[in-house]
């Protein structure tokens, strides 16, 4: 690797983490700890960073937060989302270490993902490629991805046979995401390739969680998963309207938010 390339892939490494030591950076790129310390030495000249004992942190004071949100998700054409991330952080901490789990199609999932990038000994199963590039850089974590068609415009995958696929396997939870949930329509989506997935891996678990931010209430799409009761585990934020608030209490639907981590009561 040369060095320009090297620089730049610290650069990417300490902008994602936030703050690294000498030694990860070291085995991540396969070189020596002086010539990872000279690199660090020229990025804090350049005021991308601030050097500490045995690693650096980001010039934090350097990049507004409005640029570090931006700037991260440029690199995977996903733009900034502040409900979805909220969604991504109460979802994670539904996940208890070494359950294995799935997290499906969509951009929700990909911020359970980030939510979940710094944990240890996690078991993922996904088909989607932004969730995969999360969890690339992780050791400690498991990760089964299910090849197959690749659907561009979502950026996963559409196994031959799903249920050949998943015959043998049993998930702890399952994560997604859906396009729309009305009172009459029930939860809909636009894509009939991620409702079969859908329906597929909950069949194969213990437990099918819907993430969904406030603004896809009242909104109703082209295929009807199912009614508002179909799943028992939402994930949503603290904007829920009142009514479907109401509606999961009376129903006995589990509603966890950004409050904290009780359900709805």
């Amino acid at each position: 690797m040369f060095k320009a390339e090297r620089i730049q892939r610290i650069k990417e490494i300490i902008f994602e983490r936030k703050q690294i030591d000498v030694a990860t950076l070291s085995s991540l790129l396969n070189v020596t700890e002086v010539t990872i310390r000279n690199d660090l030495e020229q990025l804090e000249k350049s005021g991308f960073l601030t050097r500490n004992h045995g690693g650096a942190t980001l010039n934090a004071s350097a990049f507004p937060e409005e640029q570090l949100h931006t700037d991260r998700m440029d690199s995977l054409n996903i733009p900034y989302d502040k409900e979805k991330e909220e969604l991504g952080l109460v979802a994670s901490q539904l996940v208890r270490e070494r359950e294995w789990i799935f997290l499906g199609p969509g951009t929700t999932s990909y911020y359970i993902a980030k939510a979940l990038s710094k944990r240890q000994n996690l078991n993922i199963m996904t088909n989607n490629f932004y969730v995969a590039n999360v969890f690339g850089s992780n050791a400690s974590v498991q990760l089964l991805f299910l090849g197959g068609r690749m659907q561009n415009s979502g950026m996963y995958t559409i196994p031959e046979d799903l249920n050949r696929e998943l015959e043998h396997i049993y998930l702890s939870k399952f994560f997604f995401s859906v396009d729309g949930a009305s009172m009459e329509g029930g939860y809909t989506l636009t894509d009939m390739n991620v409702v079969d997935i859908i329906r597929a891996v909950s069949d194969r678990c213990h437990e099918a969680i819907i993430c969904l931010d406030s603004k896809k209430f009242e909104q109703r799409s082209f295929i009807r998963l199912g009614d508002l009761t179909s799943i028992s585990t939402i994930v949503t934020n603290n904007k829920i309207p009142q009514d479907y608030h109401q509606y999961y209490m009376e129903h006995g639907i589990r509603a966890y938010t950004s409050y904290n981590l009780k359900p709805l009561s």
